[in-house]
């Protein structure tokens, strides 16, 4: 199966859905990369969180299991990146087989760059995932 990736703007304090649950649980995507950097007509460093639910906080907290991915960009003064940075971390053992979100701590325009690797799951997986993905102590 070949990689997928995606790749737009988020621009306010609201999570964008990146992947729609398509109902097929036994089909999932392994995030491989996940990037952000800000319009360079607006900021000099932006920060993203990726995760599995709507109502995810726009902090970085490694205790929150419906967040997956955390990522911060920067550019120079002049906008070339020269001495900009560009970081990010994700958590390998994660799987998305439902939705993904995408959200910034700023109200400016942040860019992003999400590589997906599509991953077969077995009926024994998709119920971990499923359990990880409500972050364990979801009641719903």
């Amino acid at each position: 199966m070949r990689r997928r990736t995606l790749r737009g703007q988020v621009t306010d304090l609201i999570p964008k859905r990146l992947v729609v649950d398509d109902g097929r649980l036994t089909s999932g995507y392994r995030v491989v990369s996940f990037h952000v950097w800000p319009d360079f007509n607006n900021d000099d460093a932006v920060f993203a969180t990726l995760g599995t639910q709507y109502d995810m906080l726009p902090t970085a907290n490694a205790g929150d299991n419906r967040q997956i991915g955390w990522a911060i960009g920067s550019v120079d003064a002049t906008g070339t990146n020269r001495g900009g940075q560009m970081w990010s971390v994700l958590d390998p053992d994660h799987i998305v087989i439902q939705d993904l979100y995408i959200l910034s701590n700023r109200q400016t325009t942040v860019n992003y760059l999400v590589e997906l690797e599509p991953v077969k799951l077995s009926d024994d997986e998709v119920v971990l995932t499923l359990i990880k993905e409500r972050s364990q102590d979801d009641i719903r």
